[in-house]
């Protein structure tokens, strides 16, 4: 049995596509005979093991030194983070006899490598988010960059990878490793748009300004003028909520849409959505709720930002637009609705895709090989 030590320190605990990964390669690997361990400050994840009845233990370790002020209070806690985190990887290491280590926030990385290869641990880090400012203008990357070459770093997309390189670590220590999805859950559902009664357009987002809400409000209000049925539903939360409501209603939406909140079985939500859009204008490293569709037989339209061009192959599987233009998402829309046959081929193309590329099968497998090395 390996035995698995996740750590996790994050500037903010917020339930994205990153927490989803985690979750889903936890429960996916205990079944093949892994065991894990949760040691952290992230309150989404301390509750979704808990829910789960997963070990878990809660440690304070700062913030993220991922922001200015972060940063400048991080020299000053790191030495007491840096002896909590030795006694954390001492226990582990000879009381529960882990020997790999998970790192998922750059606290950890920068603190926790030394030791645990000292002790004896292969270390692995996850980057979920593209680089940026957080990691590219951050004083710590220095330390990045020179304990990385003792790890070995999944990406969730190439162009992840690519900004690690640019960064300056080697290119051998990174591995790409798609996020997959349960091809048994996410089935392919009937198009309805015989029905003029009728047409909606689903978001699957945390209600954030880098995911570019307010783009897809205002390209709803222009698609209303060529296709009057048209609503959306807006499947997530966040602080950006209050003020997209508000948008919404100035638009004079405030009947056209529909906020559910976050929702757990999110597969079932796909099931209503005539089109899928992701409007990101910001860090949008892979796009997992494109494969979710494109898994579910729905059409998919998303900004040309990070990683989603790695999922969607323009005017071939979906649509790319460029990111923050209102208009281009509403002729993407409306592209999709006026053109049956072409849009009935790029869903056809686009469950090829996942089922060669992201499957939950393929991911699961990658990861088990990577581990039991």
């Amino acid at each position: 049995m390996k035995n698995i030590l996740i750590l996790k320190f994050p500037y903010s605990s917020l339930f994205g596509g990153g927490e989803r990964n985690t979750i889903t390669v936890v429960e996916q690997l205990q079944k093949k005979g892994f065991n894990f361990f949760l040691v952290s400050s992230c309150k989404v994840l301390l509750k979704e093991f808990w829910k789960r009845h997963w070990y878990h233990k809660k440690i304070w370790a700062g913030k993220e030194p991922v922001s200015r002020g972060a940063l400048l209070i991080f020299p000053f806690l790191a030495p007491f983070i840096f002896i909590e985190l030795f006694i954390v990887l001492f226990y582990y290491r000879f009381w529960k006899k882990v020997t790999i280590l998970y790192c998922l926030s750059l606290t950890e990385k920068v603190l926790a490598t030394l030791p645990a290869r000292i002790l004896g641990m292969r270390v692995f880090w996850v980057e979920h988010v593209t680089t940026e400012r957080w990691l590219s203008m951050n004083p710590l990357k220095i330390f990045y960059r020179i304990f990385s070459k003792s790890v070995t770093i999944i990406a969730v997309s190439k162009v992840i990878k690519n900004q690690l390189v640019q960064m300056g670590v080697k290119e051998n220590r990174i591995q790409v490793i798609y996020n997959g999805v349960d091809l048994n859950l996410f089935k392919m559902k009937k198009i309805y748009w015989d029905h003029p009664e009728r047409f909606i357009v689903g978001v699957v987002a945390r209600l954030e300004k880098e995911k570019g809400i307010e783009f897809l409000l205002k390209a709803t209000q222009m698609v209303q003028e060529f296709i009057p049925s048209a609503r959306a539903i807006i499947v997530g939360d966040g602080p950006e909520r209050k003020k997209l409501e508000w948008l919404a209603s100035q638009l004079g939406l405030k009947e056209k849409i529909q906020w559910v909140g976050y929702q757990e079985s999110i597969e079932k939500w796909y099931h209503f959505f005539d089109v899928l859009v992701l409007p990101s204008v910001k860090r949008e490293s892979f796009g997992i709720t494109l494969v979710e569709a494109m898994a579910s037989g729905i059409p998919v339209v998303a900004s040309k930002i990070g990683g989603t061009s790695e999922i969607i192959d323009d005017k071939i599987n979906g649509l790319l637009v460029p990111p923050g233009n209102s208009d281009k998402l509403a002729e993407a829309i409306i592209y999709l609705y006026n053109n049956r046959a072409e849009t009935k081929e790029m869903i056809r193309k686009g469950r090829d895709k996942v089922e060669k590329m992201f499957s939950l099968e393929r991911m699961i497998r990658d990861f088990y090989l990577l581990f039991h090395i």
